[in-house]
């Protein structure tokens, strides 16, 4: 007969697997650790009661704040409430810095204590006299468009449109107001939006990029008032929902302006509003189209170009629209010409992409047409022919070389002239290095057919 089996068969294992009494000691509780012998219950429970004597350190056994922490706090909210009295409600928008927001985006940017970001370079004093002056003698700049102006020269369009072509079916009521209930509900969020720090948009925004006329409903929220943490969630809503024409126009007409008058205001760049540069380069082409040749062509000064700029620097930008971007600013004609073209040209050189050849061409064509103006020119002008010749000497033809040194003969800077000539003299040294290697080489071959002979 076979033999019975006892019940002390059914024990469980006399020991765990290794990995369920590490989840036991984690207080982990599955399955497995319910069905198998917990040989380390003890070791365990000690260590969720440590666990949990770390959680509530700081606080009382009765799970209350301590008095000393609560002082503290309660002082900290007086002196808030006390400084928005005095300097209304905005007074700290400028200041405020969502740690949410820094472990979130981690970008790695210095950000002082006023919650602006630290920039390492700095604008040249003589720079921003040359920019004035040439200001001055081209007359006030005309001013940058606007949202507005966008919808009213779009109004201005639809109107001459439906006067000269066909009589369209459609009344024209549809056409020319939005409904009450959509004014009513993107005129209320403004107010919302200028007072915005952190948490969820409306849904009522997120879908506002679907909209066939969102840029008129976007105009009732007044984006000129927004704050700057507003700024930048309606940044990475709109570059992420609209197409990259649609992304170039928001930028262009409602974070250009802001990033603006934020730098001319403060002298320095808001975190949040430096964090939407970033997200705008999630479309390269919107983002050059948009903001960075905008910036370069309306004339900006030199302290908005390094910070824009930096963006660039820090970013990753496809080689194609770096390029066009490149052959775009080496088009400027001299008597156009302000520092800020050279900064940012020198930024995209400094990138060291493999640039196309037409690119490295327009570069050089643009330094040539400087050796027709006798005036002193700027020290950024000096700076990126320096970094231009420094990245491409290899790829300069005799001819390019030669156009560069007529250059260099007509402005020549004391301290960065020497630079740039001994680096347009390395492509000799280079021949001339190689020539002799190549007679070196030629002479071992020869030597043992001589020994031979």
């Amino acid at each position: 007969m076979p033999k019975v089996q006892s019940e002390k068969r059914k024990v469980a294992n006399r020991h765990n697997p290794l990995h369920v009494d590490i989840l036991g000691q984690a207080g982990v509780h599955t399955p497995e650790t319910g069905l198998l012998f917990q040989k380390k219950g003890k070791a365990a429970k000690k260590s969720r009661l440590s666990r949990s004597a770390d959680d509530d350190e700081g606080e009382d056994a009765d799970g209350v704040v301590p008095r000393r922490l609560s002082k503290k706090i309660l002082r900290l909210v007086e002196e808030q409430q006390h400084h928005r009295s005095e300097n209304g409600p905005d007074a700290d928008s400028g200041s405020e810095l969502d740690s949410e927001d820094v472990d979130r985006d981690s970008g790695g940017e210095d950000v002082d204590s006023e919650g602006f970001v630290v920039i390492d370079g700095e604008a040249d004093e003589e720079d921003e006299l040359y920019v004035q002056r040439v200001q001055q003698r081209q007359g006030t700049a005309a001013a940058a468009p606007t949202l507005a102006d966008f919808i009213l020269e779009k109004l201005r369009q639809t109107e001459e449109g439906e006067s000269s072509g066909a009589a369209a079916e459609a009344p024209e009521e549809d056409c020319s107001a939005l409904p009450p209930k959509v004014v009513e509900v993107y005129t209320a969020m403004g107010s919302f939006l200028q007072n915005y720090r952190s948490g969820k948009m409306p849904k009522a925004f997120k879908v506002l990029p679907r909209l066939q006329r969102w840029e008129e409903v976007l105009l009732l929220t007044q984006p000129e008032s927004w704050s700057r943490q507003a700024m930048f969630e309606a940044t990475k809503i709109f570059t992420s929902n609209l197409s990259s024409a649609g992304a170039q126009r928001f930028l262009c007409l409602v974070l250009l302006p802001a990033v603006r008058s934020d730098i001319s205001t403060n002298k320095k760049l808001n975190y949040h509003l430096y964090q939407a540069l970033k997200k705008a380069l999630f479309k390269p082409a919107a983002f050059f189209k948009g903001i960075f040749l905008p910036l370069a062509l309306e004339g900006c000064s030199n302290r908005e170009a390094i910070i824009v700029g930096s963006v660039v620097a820090k970013v990753s930008i496809p080689v194609l629209h770096a390029a066009a971007a490149l052959m775009r600013l080496a088009l400027v004609p001299p008597p156009q010409w302000l520092p800020a073209v050279s900064v940012l040209m020198g930024l995209l050189i400094n990138k060291k992409y493999s640039l196309p050849v037409k690119a490295v061409q327009a570069c050089v064509a643009h330094f040539h047409r400087f050796a027709e103006r006798a005036d002193l020119l700027p020290v950024a002008w000096h700076q990126a022919l320096l970094v231009f010749v420094q990245r491409y000497k290899f790829c300069l033809s005799e001819d390019e070389r030669s156009m560069l040194k007529e250059v260099l003969r007509v402005h020549f800077h004391e301290k960065i002239g020497p630079e740039i000539r001994r680096e347009l003299l390395a492509k000799q040294a280079a021949l001339v290095l190689q020539q002799q290697q190549a007679l070196l080489e030629q002479q071992q071959e020869a030597s043992p057919d001589v020994e031979m002979a």
